[in-house]
């Protein structure tokens, strides 16, 4: 394979900017025109969701005619394909009952109920699809549970056995999890397939199991991530499969398209700058402390940012408790953007009427805001719980807000501790979900601020310089495979 062009098919069940509910999404847009780019032959398979359809994007081709057995079910399908500017095709498994819908997988009333049918079908669907092809892909590159079925499918077709699939988990707390009656959708052998070392799991069936269990290999989006899981505390109960093939679990961290995350650039904040010129981001600073009402005197003093789902994976409930020592004590500045749990949404805008002026939530996602959030405060902080990648501290970095992160998954692998590492350190940790310990590292990063501006100024410029570009990870991706071709992923 050295001078062969590689054939990827990418399946995932999200696009931005077109369907999207998270980083998922984010990465299906920038993964594939870096790989792209590096010659790669590559082709992406979606489920054919209303958002994708109704895009106004131009259509190539359509096909008819397939259909799949779901369950005693004959189900038809077709194929929609689009191209997105850099020219990749995009082929939309397309049904109206199963994909036509306000959203992708839930409404107001919690998970859509047939989220077992809708994607079971989508990895049957593909399944036919792919045999129609005059060509065999070298690797068939499956993202989350709602493709988890693929590898266990591809298995039994013989024209795939020399393709080698590759499971990637962007969180595992999205198990995929269906009862048991359920699971004669799949059309699989129960003595087979349904058992411990199979799909079962607890009395109950997983796709994210059967893709982690069935692929050639497995990757997540962080090194650190990729440990974290094969342990009982991170696990979900799927540590024992995934230390079972630890020689076969890898992880690459999530990249940063520079071209739209850029202060440089950003059209959306008050006053473009680069490390070499910050005075832009004072600018920044005076025009989120005015947006968000907040003290005027606050342009002196650090003010930090959160940027956040609100749940407890994300830790932003460690700010409640220490909150009346950050704003009344330490005389800091914060600022929440988030949507989520109600009953702490309720809690910080509560706090919001306690602490005015020197605390501001906005309870919605905007993306807009969360640019100026970045380009204005000087901290950004990530207190996750767990975290397989994460994205906004990477943003932070070229934004000039040093992070302070707690030291888990990807923050841990994108953010290295001033403190621990003076010559090449640009942010701060804490090891534990603990208020105080979050506090603690708040405290070092604000005293830093106050009594140290010039290096203050040095770690901006330091975290700034980072380069955490999907080039880089693209090339890692390269590597694996061609590894996986050659089946060997140590």
């Amino acid at each position: 394979m050295a001078s062969s062009v590689l054939r990827v098919v990418l399946v995932a069940s999200e696009m931005a900017p077109w369907a999207k509910t998270g980083g998922l999404a984010d990465v299906m847009e920038s993964l594939p025109p870096a790989l792209r780019r590096l010659g790669i032959d590559l082709r992406l398979i979606l489920p054919g969701y209303r958002q994708m359809l109704k895009a106004g994007i131009p259509t190539e081709s359509i096909q008819t005619g397939f259909h799949v057995w779901l369950g005693p079910q004959r189900l038809a399908f077709a194929v929609q394909r689009i191209r997105t500017e850099t020219g990749i095709p995009i082929d939309l498994i397309v049904r109206e009952d199963m994909f036509d819908r306000p959203n992708l997988y839930a409404d107001s009333q919690g998970d859509y109920y047939d989220n077992a049918e809708r994607f079971v079908f989508f990895c049957k669907a593909l399944a036919v699809w792919l045999q129609t092809w005059d060509i065999v892909p070298h690797i068939v590159h499956c993202n989350d549970w709602h493709t988890g079925l693929i590898p266990v499918l591809l298995q039994s077709i013989p024209a795939f056995q020399s393709s080698a699939t590759l499971f990637t988990i962007h969180n595992l707390g999205y198990p995929g999890l269906f009862d048991a009656d359920k699971f004669a959708l799949t059309g699989l052998d129960p003595n087979r397939h349904y058992r411990p070392d199979g799909l079962e799991f607890f009395g109950r069936w997983s796709m994210l199991k059967a893709g982690m269990f069935y692929s050639r290999a497995v990757s997540t989006v962080s090194p650190t991530y990729a440990r974290e899981i094969q342990q009982q505390e991170y696990g979900r109960g799927f540590d024992g499969v995934l230390a079972a093939r630890s020689r076969s679990v890898v992880g690459i961290l999530n990249g940063v398209d520079y071209a739209k995350w850029s202060p440089e650039r950003d059209p959306h904040i008050a006053a473009n700058y680069s490390r070499e010129t910050l005075s832009g981001k004072t600018a920044c600073k005076a025009d989120l402390i005015h947006r968000c009402g907040l003290a005027a005197d606050l342009q002196e003093q650090p003010i930090v940012g959160i940027v956040s789902r609100l749940d407890t994976q994300k830790g932003v409930d460690l700010i409640l408790p220490i909150l009346h020592r950050l704003v009344r004590q330490l005389g800091l500045g914060v600022v929440i953007l988030g949507t989520g749990d109600k009953t702490l949404e309720n809690q910080l805008t509560q706090a919001s009427d306690t602490y005015r002026r020197r605390f501001a939530f906005i309870p919605k996602f905007d993306d807009v805001l969360s640019r100026q959030i970045l380009a204005g405060a000087d901290i950004l902080l990530v207190p996750s719980r767990y975290e397989p990648c994460g994205l906004t501290q990477m943003y932070a970095l070229k934004y000039g807000a040093l992070p302070i992160v707690r030291a888990t998954g990807g923050l841990n692998d994108t953010v290295v501790d001033a403190d621990a590492e003076h010559e090449t350190g640009y942010g701060f940790k804490f090891d534990h979900a603990d208020p105080q310990q979050c506090l603690s590292a708040i405290d070092r990063a604000a005293s830093v601020y106050r009594q140290s501006p010039e290096r203050w100024k040095s770690l901006q410029h330091r975290a700034m310089s980072m380069d955490f570009s999907w080039e880089r990870s693209a090339l890692e991706y390269q590597r694996l495979y061609r590894s996986l071709i050659n089946n060997n992923t140590t």
